[in-house]
């Protein structure tokens, strides 16, 4: 028979060619024939006695060769068909643990670890929660504010009364039952009317403008430092030039105090010296401009050394410029320094530093 390979010819029942090497088709793998069982070696002839005594053991070893020859050639068929076979054997599979039967181990299967539980739902619960409570506590501020200002205005209210108009003899009005009511207040300027009626308020440190004048009258918005105004007060100018405080009220929506230069520049300062005192040497240098942030101290550590601070005065200049003094006890001794603060694109910062 011929290769189906190489078309080199081979003998009948071999499994391989002895050319190319390729596998020779045999029968269906169903159908496939088993080797043929080694031969059992032909039982030894006890040589005979006589002349023929060398004949006969050059047989003998002629069909030992043979035997040894047929039993090579049958352990290569049997490797042969051991290949042949081997694709159609099928492998063994292991079968998982069926359903609601735990606690059996199944050799080769390993059961998947449980899912993790997210905390996710916890976490927005917890997010909430702290949302509310600090909306609570601003909303609680505000009103606590606003309950303090209506305080503020009711008192100024009631301490303002109504002129009282004497008569001809120079009798006060209410003579005739024998009370004599105060009279009001009278003040050189307008200002100075609206100053002393927040002095007797215990506002004294408030702030106020004008915001309406009409002949005269004035309405004056008042309220704290750098906060909203809260209030409006009203005085009055009477025939000999003099002025009282006719009226108080609470504003609704009085807006945003605006902070004056002076207030500015020593804020400026007292967040400086903050930063200082709290080792934050670059958010101090950040509050100089030169010269002085070319100099060192304008970004130094305080190292706990710098115990109390406070400003002591403020001048501003025409320029806008504004000088600082400021009350500082470093290493237990009290100091005196003064600070050159200056308006720049991005609000006041501190130019020179110098003793007071």
């Amino acid at each position: 028979m011929r290769c189906p390979n190489c078309q080199a010819e081979v003998r009948d029942g071999a499994a391989f060619c002895g050319s190319c090497g390729a596998a020779i088709p045999q029968v269906a793998p169903a159908e496939a024939t088993q080797p043929t069982a080694p031969m059992t070696p032909p039982a030894a002839a006890a040589p005979a006695a006589g002349p023929d005594t060398g004949q006969a053991q050059a047989e003998y070893e002629r069909q030992m060769a043979e035997y040894r020859a047929k039993q090579a050639e049958y352990e290569r068929q049997k490797v042969a068909y051991e290949q042949q076979q081997a694709p159609y054997q099928q492998p063994t599979q292991v079968m998982p643990p069926a359903q609601g039967q735990p606690g059996y181990a199944q050799p080769g299967y390993v059961q998947p670890p449980p899912p993790s539980k997210k905390k996710t739902g916890l976490v927005i619960g917890i997010v909430a929660a702290v949302v509310v409570v600090l909306i609570g506590l601003v909303v609680g501020g505000i009103l606590i504010a606003r309950n303090l200002a209506d305080d503020a205005i009711q008192d100024l209210e009631a301490s303002i009364e109504q002129p009282v108009v004497g008569d001809a003899t120079g009798d006060q009005a209410g003579s005739d039952t024998g009370d004599t009511a105060p009279a009001m207040s009278s003040y050189a300027t307008a200002d100075e009317a609206v100053a002393a009626a927040l002095a007797e308020d215990d506002a004294g440190d408030w702030v106020f403008q004008i915001y309406d004048e009409s002949g005269d009258t004035i309405v004056y918005w008042t309220g704290p430092p750098n906060s909203e105004w809260v209030s409006e007060i009203t005085v009055q100018r009477g025939p000999d030039g003099s002025w009282t405080v006719t009226g108080a009220a609470p504003l609704e929506l009085g807006g945003d105090v605006p902070m004056s230069a002076g207030d500015e520049a020593a804020y400026i300062v007292l967040e400086f010296l903050t930063a200082v005192q709290q080792n934050r040497a670059e958010d101090a240098h950040g509050l100089t401009v030169e010269p002085f942030s070319l100099d060192p101290a304008s970004a130094s550590y305080s190292n706990g050394e710098l115990t109390a601070f406070e400003v002591l005065a403020v001048e501003e200049q025409s320029d806008g410029t504004v000088w600082v003094t400021t009350s500082e006890t470093w290493y237990g001794n009290i100091e005196s320094w003064s600070y050159y603060v200056v308006p720049t694109e991005i609000g006041y910062r501190i130019s020179s530093l110098e003793p007071a």
